[in-house]
């Protein structure tokens, strides 16, 4: 009997353990933020306000970042990707710009070549595939412009 509870009880005794360190302001001794790259000429210029665990930024394409950007949990950005096909394989480097006061949702997914303007949010779970205009709101799979700000 102890022992479904004991299954039940651990992850909640851990959640709440986090949420109370972070509301006296201790940092959490676990980070799960990977920021990678395999490219040493690559760039990663400036820095997320805030951050959620779970996110991967692949750099190898050069990404920057604006001031205020806030990145939900899980989140990936990817500025390098490989294709392998019949044709060989075709290695995709292009550069990610965020701009200023940027919002990305959970689980958001941001591919090479992709600029997101100023003061826009990327609804959880899109994946952006096109470049995204200041001022705006975009969901979905592909990321498409639902409302302007």
């Amino acid at each position: 009997m102890a022992n479904p509870i004991k299954k039940l009880l651990i992850p909640i005794l851990f959640g709440f353990r986090r949420v109370a360190l972070r509301i006296l302001g201790i940092p959490y001794p676990f980070s799960y933020i990977v920021y990678r790259t395999d490219f040493p000429e690559a760039t990663l210029s400036g820095k997320p306000k805030e951050i959620g665990d779970f996110s991967l930024i692949d750099y190898g394409g050069n990404v920057s970042f604006g001031e205020n950007v806030k990145i939900g949990y899980g989140v990936v950005i990817i500025s390098v990707s490989s294709i392998t096909g019949s044709d060989g394989e075709k290695l995709i480097k292009k550069p990610v710009d965020i701009g200023d006061n940027v919002e990305i949702g959970s689980s958001a997914v941001i591919l090479p070549g992709v600029t997101i303007g100023n003061n826009s949010t990327i609804g959880a779970g899109a994946v952006v595939t096109t470049d995204i205009p200041s001022n705006s709101i975009a969901v979905g799979i592909p990321a498409r412009v639902i409302k302007r700000k």
